[in-house]
């Protein structure tokens, strides 16, 4: 950090302090700004801006930075918080992330092989298909359009009087259920009695009718564990987590009683 910014931190502090002497605090409308605090907004506004800022900017951030905590008190004074599900979700949340941090993340590899072989099916890679595909829009007399497409194809002719098609012209990789959440289920099934390296159709998707030439297709296959490994340990790491959150969770019940509204245990 400059010494500049180091010297106007340095200032301002003094002034604090003497302000501090001079004039006893109210807790309650005292609000103290730590170098911490300053600095780290700082660095935050340096990454944001690739620039250290100025001696202005630095004083429109611990501006910044008092009026929201004096909001925030104004808003506690009020009772603003108060059931506010929003805010009581972003504090339970907050507490759960605190939990986290605390979680140890280094499992055995013997851990990780027994949690592979439970959830193997989990890491099952499903049969996908490479493929592109000439779009023709439903409303522009699609389906005639790539009948005539195809004649042109086995001719050895263009195809101009295509669409463009939001979602692109080639595919990898693609398993049954990515096709089907992109174009239909019809589109999807029809995959199943496609052959390799020819124009096919014309086939109906959900938006228009299609040529389909498949490039591409890979059988269902079972990775082993090494080849997972990295996938494995954060699921096992947020399964672990999950876990813990809930054992934390149920011991904290211990200490409630909780009553439901009679409407709503009946």
């Amino acid at each position: 950090m400059s010494r500049k910014l180091i010297l106007f931190l340095g200032i301002g502090l003094s002034i604090f302090l003497v302000d501090l002497f001079l004039n006893p605090p109210n807790e309650e409308k005292t609000i103290y700004i730590s170098n911490e605090e300053v600095i780290a907004l700082i660095n935050t506004w340096s990454l944001q801006m690739a620039r250290e800022p100025n001696n202005d900017e630095i004083r429109s951030i611990i501006d910044s930075l008092v009026e929201e905590e004096i909001l925030y008190r104004e808003a506690l004074r009020l009772g603003l918080d108060s059931e506010d599900r929003i805010i009581k979700r972003r504090l339970a949340q907050k507490i759960t992330f605190l939990k986290q941090e605390t979680i140890s993340t280094e499992p055995e590899i013997k851990e990780l092989e027994e949690f592979y072989e439970k959830t193997k099916d989990s890491y099952l890679l499903p049969k996908s298909f490479s493929f592109t595909h000439i779009y023709f829009a439903e409303n522009k007399d699609g389906d005639l359009k790539a009948k005539q497409a195809k004649l042109d194809l086995k001719d050895n002719k263009s195809v101009s009087n295509a669409d463009p098609f939001l979602l692109g012209k080639n595919f990898s990789n693609r398993s049954l259920l990515d096709i089907e959440r992109d174009f239909g289920e019809a589109f999807a099934t029809a995959f199943l009695d496609l052959s390799i390296d020819n124009w096919e159709g014309p086939i109906k998707s959900t938006y228009g009718s299609h040529l389909i030439k498949i490039l591409d297709i890979r059988e269902e296959y079972m990775p082993t564990f090494e080849e997972v490994i990295s996938r494995v340990k954060v699921d096992f790491l947020l399964k672990q987590r999950d876990k813990q959150i809930k054992e934390f969770v149920d011991e904290l019940k211990i200490d409630y009683q909780v009553i439901i509204s009679p409407s709503f245990t009946q």
